[in-house]
């Protein structure tokens, strides 16, 4: 079985990526790259607020997991 902790972890790495994508989108934004034209504001936008709030969750059921492993350590201790 996988545990809480190694899913939470991988996705907040994803999430991590996903972040740095759109940031780097907007950094783009306004300079002479090619991609800067192509860059949606709004999407981006958006894709930014849904890494953040993966990463809060992903880090949320983190805590939630650590916090049960030491709960049923100090039982068995």
């Amino acid at each position: 079985m996988i545990s809480a902790v190694s899913i939470s972890a991988g996705g907040m790495a994803v999430a991590s990526q996903r972040y740095a994508g759109a940031a780097e989108d907007v950094a783009t934004m306004g300079t002479s790259l090619p991609q800067a034209t192509q860059v949606d504001l709004s999407a981006t936008a958006v894709q930014l607020i849904e890494s953040k709030a993966a990463i809060s969750l992903n880090a949320a059921v983190l805590k939630s997991s650590v916090d049960t492993e030491k709960r049923v350590l100090d039982i068995l201790v």
